[in-house]
């Protein structure tokens, strides 16, 4: 596995993420990957600030939790990438025993009225 490859598997990027977040195409990034091409600095400077944004939203989130000390409801309907980074990061370092629901998403939300007929 290449460094590069190592860094999306650590933020849970899939290729065609990293291309839009690289804004370069699918076939570049899996050439990075795969060590064929070495990343632009660019790139590395792409992943050092998707990274610096996740641990800056994730420690924002303990630091509210801190305050409250309940159990945790995430919604992510409108979350961007790093959004949805820094949330995970953040229900993975909570304490045990500390339960997390996601809030329901309209598309749910829609699929349980139809199915209810509603």
């Amino acid at each position: 596995m290449t460094l590069y490859a190592a860094c999306l598997r650590r933020l849970g990027l899939s290729l065609a993420e990293a291309a839009a977040l690289h804004n370069v195409r699918r076939d570049t990034v899996a050439s990075w990957s795969n060590g064929r091409n070495r990343p632009p600095a660019g790139a590395w400077d792409d992943l050092r600030r998707l990274e610096a944004a996740v641990i800056d939203r994730s420690e924002a989130m303990r630091a509210r939790w801190a305050d409250v000390r309940a159990d945790v409801a995430i919604g992510l309907r409108d979350a961007d990438l790093a959004g949805t980074l820094a949330a995970a990061d953040f229900v993975l370092n909570l304490p045990a025993g500390v339960a997390v629901t996601d809030e329901e998403t309209e598309a749910v939300l829609a699929a349980r009225r139809a199915r209810q007929g509603i």
